[in-house]
This record gives C-alpha cells, sequence and structure tokens, in this order.
C-alpha cells in the first residue's frame, strides 16, 4: 500500500511540474512573439555642442531639427522602421 501511495505522488509532482514547464515555456514564446526590440540609439553624426531642438513625427520617417554645434540649423529623416538616417539638409 505504502508503494501505491508513493507512486501516486510521484505521478502528482511529475504533473504538476510537467504543467508548470509548459505553461513557463508558452510564457517564453509568447514574450518573445510580442516584444518587438525597441532600438533606442540612433547616431546622427553631428559635431559636438549640437542638440535636437524640435522632432516630429509624420507617415514612417521622424524628422529631426538640429541646431547648434558651430553650424547652420539642419534637418534630420531618419526612417523609424529601420532606425537609420536617410539624410540630413542644411538650410
Amino acid at each position: 500500500m505504502n508503494k501505491l501511495k508513493l507512486i501516486k505522488l510521484a505521478v502528482c509532482i511529475m504533473t504538476f511540474l510537467l504543467i508548470f514547464g509548459m505553461l513557463a515555456a508558452l510564457g517564453i514564446v509568447y514574450g518573445r512573439i510580442s516584444n518587438k526590440p525597441v532600438r533606442a540609439d540612433i547616431s546622427l553624426s553631428q559635431p559636438a555642442g549640437s542638440y535636437i531642438a524640435d522632432y516630429r513625427i509624420a507617415d514612417a520617417n521622424i524628422y529631426i531639427l538640429i541646431k547648434g554645434g558651430k553650424t547652420p540649423d539642419r534637418l534630420a529623416v531618419v526612417d523609424s522602421s529601420s532606425a537609420r538616417p536617410l539624410f540630413i539638409k542644411i538650410n
């Protein structure tokens, strides 16, 4: 009788571990699918002393007004999907 109780306990523990492991695996897969990586750093290669005065988001582009750095004001256009500067226009 004791062996039967031991087997029942082992089956209950393994069932719990199996269900817990499957839920954890599903949670990890869901987290990887739902979270798109966000790129937080974009290099515009501007001279020292430059700063972002204003920005606008339109269509799939980010328009950034850059001032300072002992150069005229300039406009940088960044593609928001690839996070790459498309061009920098000097006024």
